[in-house]
């Protein structure tokens, strides 16, 4: 089936490149639920803190016991809400740093956005190995996103986000784009 795309372009996403941009959409939609929920149980962890030194000097050891325990949960809960989201990045950057530097394409249409992949990154391994992979593991289907109301479009220097809701987001460079390419990149929703 032939596509009536304004713009039809292969792409890579250099492994530090993915890294800055995925930073960028944590920063954008992650971080700040994170921070609040961070700040909320640190609160918490302060409260149950003053709590222990000022009430329950004459409590038993149950009790102070009880305390004790739920200033740490505090602790550990706002600790996790700081680091989950630095762990997630750092995994999702060596994850995509072990696939090499695939070929993405991109189709831009009226109403929605195609992204594929065209090729993995098999420059290390031999021509039967190539061959092996691919009949082991097919590329995936594209995939449509659908240019309505939970589409975004986010510009950065380098880059472009293109997200559908909060969850799924992909990169395009500006490496490789004319300006007429990036214009109609930016006019996606226009």
């Amino acid at each position: 089936m032939e596509e009536n795309y304004k713009l039809e372009k292969e792409y890579k996403v250099p492994v530090k490149m993915f890294s800055e941009a995925y930073l960028a959409f944590q920063k954008k939609f992650i971080y700040p639920k994170s921070y609040i929920y961070m700040s909320i149980f640190a609160v918490i962890a302060f409260i149950m803190f003053v709590f222990g030194i000022l009430v329950m000097n004459d409590a038993s050891k149950r009790q102070k016991y009880i305390t004790y325990l739920a200033f740490l949960m505090a602790c550990a809960f706002a600790f996790r809400e700081w680091y989950n989201p630095k762990k997630k990045h750092r995994n999702l950057t060596d994850s995509v740093r072990s696939l090499g530097e695939p070929v993405y394409k991109i189709g831009i249409a009226d109403k929605y956005v195609d992204i594929s992949t065209v090729s993995d990154d098999k420059s290390d391994l031999s021509d039967e190995d190539k061959i092996l992979t691919e009949e082991e593991d097919p590329l995936p289907e594209k995939s449509r996103i659908n240019i309505d109301e939970k589409f975004q479009l986010l510009e950065y220097d380098d880059f472009f986000l293109i997200l559908s809701g909060n969850e799924v987001v992909y990169i395009l460079p500006k490496d490789g784009f004319s300006n007429d390419e990036l214009n109609i990149v930016r006019n996606i929703k226009n």
